[in-house]
C-alpha cells in the first residue's frame, strides 16, 4: 500500500544530502532508512572522518572553535555555541513551505551565531565540501533563524583552514533540498543510473544487479548521458537492442599518395573508436569481437608495472613489478609510508628494472606513464635509460581500443581481468577506492589495509599480464577464445536499380518481366483497352530531324595543295554532312538544320585526296550547344532531362555523353573569363566569403564561394582547409566579410563576421535556455544595438559618415560583455566568442559598401546547392567544370545579363 507522504516532514542528515549530491538513488534509500547489502564503505568513510577530526582537534587547538552536535543546539544555547559540526546537521523539508521559510532565514541579521565547520581529510577541497557547510547554514537557520555568511572546512594533511561564504551556493544547495522533497513525495525509488560514484558505494551490488536484469545502458561506462538520451530517442532502452542498431562500417579506399599528402601532416587515415553499438552485440554474443587487429610487439622481457598514488597529493605510494625472469615468476612491491618515502621506492625499482634483461614496460592505461615521466622529471638520473623505458613501453589499452571487443561493459581492467579468469582477494577492488583505504592507514587504521592494497596491486599485475598474453595470442591467431571478426558480419553494398545479378537464370527472366515498360507493352496491353490504344498508336520520336536547308559545296578545287596541278578526277559525288542547330528570332526559337552536299577529288599528277568542304568536329550547332548549356546551368536540368528537352521542342536527339562533352569544351573555352573574375575579386574592395560541401565520387569535397556585389566565383578543393585562402587572397586589401569559420581568422585584411550569423545562433540559444540570464542580458543589448544599427543603414545605405555614431555604443557593449559575470555555460561560451572576435564584429561602421551580413555569399551558395541536388554525384573534373560556368552564370545575374545570351555571343569578358 502507497503511503501519503505529502504532508509529513522529511529530516534530511548532512550524511543523506552528500548522498544526494552524488546519487539520487542513494540518497533515497538513506532516507527511508533502507540499509544497503555492505557497509564496508560507509564504516570506512565514517572511521577515516573520526580520525581525522581527532587528529584536526589536537592539532589546531584553540584556532578551532569549540564545536557542538547539531542535536544539542537550541535557541537559547545559541551565545554559548562557537560551531557547530556540518556533518551533524539535520533539515526539516516540510512540503512547499521550505523554500520560504530559507529563503526568510537567509535575509541579513545583526545577531552573531556559531559558524558552521566540516572536515576534509583531502588536500585539495571538492565543491560537495562548500556544499555540505552551506546545507549546514541552512538548517543551523532553520532552528535559529540566524544566516550563517560564513563556515569554516578544515583540510588536508596540513590541517588549513578555508573560510566559505554561504550565500554563494545557496544556488546549488537549494535544487538538491526540491529533489529530496519530490523524491519523499514520489515515495518511488529514482531508477538505476550508474556513474563514477558507484565503486565506492555500499549498494554497489544491488544497483548493478538490477541494472543487469533491466539491461540498462548505463552498464556501458564509456557512454555519456547526451548518447544514451539520443539513443534513447531513437526507442533504444536496452544493450540487447543496441546491439540490433550495429552496421559495420563500409570499408574506406586506398587513399592514394597524393590524396594523403593533401591531408596534412600527422592525420591518420583511420582513427579508433570506441563503437557501442558493436559493444553490445559482444555482451549479447558473449563472444570477444576483433574490429581491426591489433599491433603488439615484445622485444624483450615483458614488466608489467602497476602504480598507486593519492590523487589529491600527486604522490605515489605503491609500485608493483611482475616479470618472468628464467622459468621463475617475479613479483616485486615497493611501499613507502609517507611522501618522503617517494623517492626510495622510485630507486629501488629503477635498480630492479636495470637488473633485468632488456625490460619493456607493459601498462594498462597511460597512468604508469605518466609516472615514469614524473619521477624522471622529480629525481632525474638514469634519463637515457627511462627515455628508452618510455619508447618502448606497451599500453595495452591502446591495443584494445577500437579493436578488440570483450564482452565486458567497459575496458576496465577489472572486467576484462574477470573475464580472462582473474580474481581479486579484495572483491570491491577499484582505483577509486584505493586512496580511500590509504588515507585511512595514514591516520592510524588497521595493518591489514596495508595489505590488502599491496595484494591488490599484484592481482592488478596480474590481470594485466593476462591481457598482454591474451592480445599476443591474439595476433599470433593463437586465441583459445571464442573470436568474431566484425569483417565477417560486413554486408555487400546492394544496388536497388542497375543490373540485376541473378543467382539463377529462373530469377533473370522473372525479375526482367518486371520492367515498367515490359509489362505496359507485353502485360497490360491484353488488360486495358486504353493503354492498348495509347501503346498502338504511340510513334517513337525521330532519331534525327528532317533537313531544313541544303547547301551544294562547290566542284574541283583550282589547284593541287600538294604539287600545283589543276587536274583532278571526281571520284565521290554525294558526299554530305548534316548541321543541326537552332535560329532564335524576335518570336521564339526554331530548328535549323543544314545539310552540306560537297564532293571528293583526286589530283591526277600526285593522288593527293581534296575537297572544297571541311566538315565540323561536331554535328551540332554552336546555337543549340550554348541552349544545352544554358537548360543545365542556369535552368539546373539534369543532361537526360535537357536532352529530352531538346527532343521534345526540335525534334533533334543529342546523346547525354555529347551533352556532357559540350559541358565540359564551354567550361574550358571560358577559363580565361573565370581567371578575370578571380583576380578583379581578389583586387576590389570587398569580399565575402563561405563554403559549402560537394559530393566527389561519394566522398564530401568542398566549394568555396567569393562574391562581392556584382561578382561571384566558385572554387572547387579538397578539403576545407585555409590554404584555397592562402592562394586566391593573397594580396586582398580590402574588407572580407564571413561566418565564424577560424579558417578566415588567417587572412591578414580587415575582416567583418556576420551578425546574422551570431543573432541566430543567439536566438537558438535563447529557445533552448530561456532562464540564462547572462545569455538574456547580451541578447538584450545586441539586440538594441543592432536595431539601431539597421535603422540608421535603411535611412541613408552603407555610408560611414552615417554609421560612424553608433562607433561609443558597439565599444559600450562590448565593454559591457567583457565585464559581465556569467556562470551558464551557453551564456558563457558566447561571451567568449564575443570577446574572441571583438574586432571583427563592427568593422562595418568605418567602411562605405561594407554589409553587416553575409547573405551575398550565402545567396550564392545556395545557387551552387540547387544545382549540386541535381549533379548529384560528380568527379573532380566536373565539380571544376560547374565551378567556372556556374561563376559566369552568376556574375551575369549579378550585372543584370543572360547567360544564354552570353554563350551566343561569343564575347569573353563581360561588361
Amino acid at each position: 500500500m502507497k503511503h501519503n507522504v505529502a504532508s509529513m516532514d522529511v529530516s534530511v542528515s548532512a550524511a543523506t544530502f552528500s548522498s544526494f549530491l552524488k546519487c539520487s538513488r542513494k540518497g533515497y534509500f538513506l532516507s527511508r532508512n533502507i540499509s544497503a547489502p555492505s557497509a564496508h564503505f560507509s564504516d570506512m568513510e565514517g572511521r577515516l572522518l573520526a580520525l581525522y577530526k581527532a587528529e584536526a582537534t589536537g592539532r589546531l587547538g584553540d584556532r578551532l572553535p569549540v564545536l557542538t552536535n547539531f542535536r544539542d543546539v537550541t535557541r537559547a544555547s545559541l551565545a554559548t555555541v562557537p560551531g557547530v559540526d556540518c556533518t551533524t546537521a539535520v533539515y526539516r523539508v516540510s512540503g512547499q513551505a521550505s523554500r520560504y521559510d530559507v529563503a526568510r532565514n537567509r535575509t541579513s541579521t545583526d545577531a552573531e551565531g556559531p559558524i558552521p565547520v566540516m572536515f576534509s581529510p583531502w588536500d585539495k577541497p571538492e565543491l560537495i565540501d562548500s556544499l555540505l557547510i552551506c546545507f549546514g547554514a541552512i538548517a543551523l537557520a532553520q532552528v535559529s533563524d540566524i544566516w550563517a555568511s560564513a563556515g569554516m572546512l578544515i583540510y588536508g594533511t596540513g590541517y588549513r583552514r578555508k573560510l566559505v561564504k554561504t550565500n554563494q551556493y545557496f544556488a546549488q544547495v537549494y535544487p538538491v533540498l526540491e529533489t529530496v522533497r519530490k523524491a519523499h513525495e514520489a515515495d518511488v525509488a529514482p531508477p538505476v543510473v550508474l556513474n563514477s560514484h558507484c565503486s565506492t558505494c555500499d549498494f554497489q551490488s544491488q544497483c548493478r544487479q538490477l541494472a543487469i536484469d533491466h539491461d540498462d545502458l548505463t552498464l556501458l561506462r564509456g557512454m555519456t548521458e547526451k548518447e544514451r538520451s539520443k539513443i534513447k530517442r531513437k526507442g533504444i532502452s536496452t544493450i540487447t537492442q543496441l546491439s540490433y542498431s550495429y552496421r559495420p562500417r563500409r570499408r574506406r579506399r586506398k587513399r592514394s599518395a597524393d590524396e594523403i599528402s593533401t591531408s596534412g601532416p600527422g592525420r591518420p587515415v583511420t582513427v579508433a573508436r570506441n563503437d557501442q553499438a558493436l559493444r553490445a552485440l559482444a555482451i549479447k554474443k558473449q563472444q570477444a569481437h576483433i574490429q581491426r587487429a591489433p599491433s603488439l610487439r615484445i622485444e624483450g622481457t615483458p614488466v608489467v608495472l602497476d602504480v598507486e598514488g593519492m590523487p589529491d597529493r600527486d604522490f605515489y605510494y605503491l609500485i608493483g613489478l611482475r616479470f618472468t625472469e628464467g622459468n621463475k615468476q617475479v613479483q616485486k612491491s615497493f611501499w613507502a609510508n609517507g611522501p618522503e618515502g617517494e623517492r626510495d621506492i622510485w630507486q629501488e625499482c629503477l635498480r630492479t628494472l636495470q637488473l633485468t634483461n632488456k625490460p619493456q614496460i607493459v601498462s594498462y592505461g597511460a597512468y604508469e606513464l605518466r609516472f615514469l615521466r614524473r619521477m624522471q622529471a622529480r629525481y632525474g638520473g638514469a634519463d637515457k635509460y627511462v627515455e628508452r623505458l618510455l619508447a618502448t613501453a606497451i599500453n595495452l589499452v591502446d591495443c584494445l581500443y577500437g579493436k578488440i571487443y570483450f564482452p565486458t561493459y567497459s575496458n576496465s581492467l577489472k572486467e576484462i581481468g574477470r573475464y580472462l579468469g582473474i580474481e581479486w582477494a579484495w572483491l570491491l577492488a577499484s582505483g577509486s577506492a584505493a586512496p580511500l583505504m590509504r588515507r585511512t592507514w595514514e591516520l592510524g587504521g588497521h595493518e591489514t589495509f596495508k595489505r590488502d592494497l599491496i595484494a591488490y596491486n599484484i592481482d592488478d599485475c596480474r590481470a594485466a599480464e593476462k591481457v598482454m598474453q591474451t592480445v599476443v595470442q591474439i595476433c599470433q591467431g593463437a586465441s583459445p577464445l571464442n573470436l568474431v571478426d566484425v569483417r565477417s558480419l560486413e554486408v555487400g553494398f546492394q544496388h536497388p536499380i542497375g543490373k540485376f545479378d541473378g543467382a539463377l537464370p529462373d530469377f533473370e527472366k522473372i525479375n526482367g518481366a518486371a520492367y515498367w515498360d515490359y509489362q505496359r507493352t507485353k502485360v497490360y496491353v491484353r488488360t486495358s483497352k486504353a493503354i492498348r490504344k495509347s501503346v498502338g498508336g504511340r510513334s517513337l520520336p525521330q532519331a534525327k530531324g528532317s533537313v531544313d536547308r541544303h547547301v551544294v559545296v562547290g566542284d574541283a578545287p583550282p589547284k593541287c595543295r600538294r604539287c600545283g596541278a589543276n587536274q583532278f578526277w571526281a571520284y565521290r559525288r554525294d558526299s554530305s554532312h548534316v548541321v543541326y542547330d537552332l535560329k532564335f528570332t524576335r518570336r521564339g526559337i526554331k530548328r535549323a538544320t543544314v545539310q552540306y552536299h560537297y564532293g571528293k577529288h583526286i589530283c591526277s599528277a600526285c593522288r593527293c585526296e581534296m575537297t572544297t568542304y571541311q566538315p565540323p568536329p561536331s554535328q551540332y550547332g554552336p546555337n543549340l550547344r550554348a541552349f544545352l548549356v544554358y537548360l543545365v546551368i542556369e535552368l539546373r536540368l539534369s543532361y537526360r532531362t535537357a536532352c529530352a528537352h531538346v527532343l521534345s521542342l526540335f525534334d533533334v536527339r543529342v546523346p547525354t555523353s555529347i551533352a556532357q562533352e559540350i559541358k565540359s569544351e564551354f567550361a574550358l573555352r571560358y577559363q580565361p573569363t573565370y581567371k578575370q573574375i578571380l583576380r578583379e575579386l581578389a583586387n576590389g574592395a570587398l569580399i565575402h566569403a563561405d563554403e559549402t560541401r560537394g559530393v566527389v565520387n561519394g566522398r564530401g569535397h568542398y566549394v568555396w564561394v567569393f562574391t562581392n556585389l556584382t561578382s561571384v566565383a566558385y572554387v572547387y578543393a579538397k578539403s576545407r582547409d585555409r590554404a584555397v585562402l592562402d592562394e586566391l587572397l593573397a594580396g586582398f586589401k580590402g574588407v572580407l566579410v564571413s561566418d565564424f569559420y577560424a579558417a578566415y581568422d588567417g587572412v591578414p585584411c580587415p575582416q567583418q563576421k556576420c551578425l546574422i550569423h551570431l543573432m541566430r545562433d543567439i536566438n537558438e540559444d535563447l529557445h533552448k535556455n530561456p532562464f540564462d540570464e547572462g545569455l538574456r542580458d547580451i541578447a538584450t543589448h545586441f539586440g538594441a544595438l543592432l536595431r539601431d544599427i539597421v535603422a540608421t543603414i535603411d535611412a541613408h545605405g552603407l555610408k560611414a559618415w552615417h554609421m560612424r555614431k553608433h562607433t561609443k555604443a558597439a565599444e559600450r557593449f562590448l565593454e559591457h560583455v567583457r565585464t559581465l559575470k556569467c556562470e551558464a555555460e551557453i551564456g558563457l561560451a558566447l561571451q567568449k566568442r564575443i570577446v574572441k572576435n571583438e574586432d571583427k564584429l563592427f568593422t562595418f561602421l568605418h567602411y562605405d559598401g561594407v554589409p553587416w551580413n553575409n547573405n551575398n555569399a550565402e545567396h550564392a551558395v545556395r545557387a551552387f546547392t540547387r544545382l549540386r541536388n541535381v549533379i548529384g554525384t560528380s568527379t573532380p573534373k566536373g565539380h571544376r567544370d560547374y565551378a567556372t560556368l556556374l561563376s559566369i552564370q552568376q556574375t551575369l545575374h549579378y550585372r543584370g545579363g543572360g547567360l544564354l545570351e552570353f554563350l551566343r555571343s561569343g564575347r569573353m569578358e563581360i561588361a
